[in-house]
């Protein structure tokens, strides 16, 4: 099987085209149902994205009703894409922020209270696939990338994946980081 990023980033992006809606949204209760056995206690500041759901992207909205719910003290964060630096700026969710649609159909702040990087202590990061090291396959413009070599090197990385790990990604570079786990339907997996 062909394992590099391109191939696997078309493959798994028609898997997830593929999936009916009754597929999708039990995807989505099993991420939130795993996401309830992460230990939150230590953190302050947890960022998350905002999803594309008619592209079937994790339905991160499930988990923000779920933090607020159960754990009220923990500020969320959530990306606000610069399109010519291919940076990520970071606006907390409370009662200043708004939330447009940019360029690429994607639910983003273009107002409201911005955090540093160096201040969250846990990002959910999307994702298309995972192989069985951490490594990611993204959508290919490297936002992630750049956004988690500027947060503290004790941030936890925890991926969001509809789908299991592979065995491995080829043409990894050296600006690829490994996540420290990833939530699947069916567990969590600790890298």
């Amino acid at each position: 099987m062909n394992n590099t990023k391109a191939f696997l980033r078309k493959e798994y992006l028609l898997k997830r085209k593929q999936l009916s809606e009754i597929e999708f949204q039990n995807i989505n209760q099993l991420i939130v149902d795993q996401f309830k056995h992460v230990d939150l206690s230590k953190i302050n500041t947890l960022h998350l994205f905002l999803s594309i759901t008619e592209k079937h992207e994790i339905n991160t909205q499930l988990l923000i009703d779920y933090l607020k719910e159960n754990h009220p003290s923990i500020k969320i964060a959530i990306p606000q894409s610069n399109l010519s630096t291919l940076t990520l700026n970071h606006f907390l969710i409370d009662e200043n922020l708004v939330i447009e649609k940019n360029s690429w159909n994607i639910p983003e702040p273009v107002a409201g209270n911005q955090i540093s990087p160096e201040l969250i202590d846990m990002v959910l990061v999307p994702l298309i696939v995972v192989d069985k090291r951490g490594y990611r396959v993204g959508y290919g413009k490297g936002f992630y990338d750049r956004f988690l070599a500027d947060c503290r090197p004790d941030i936890q990385r925890i991926g969001l994946s509809q789908f299991e790990p592979i065995d491995y990604i080829e043409g990894l570079h050296e600006f690829d980081l490994p996540l420290d786990a990833c939530i699947t339907p069916s567990q969590i997996i600790r890298f």
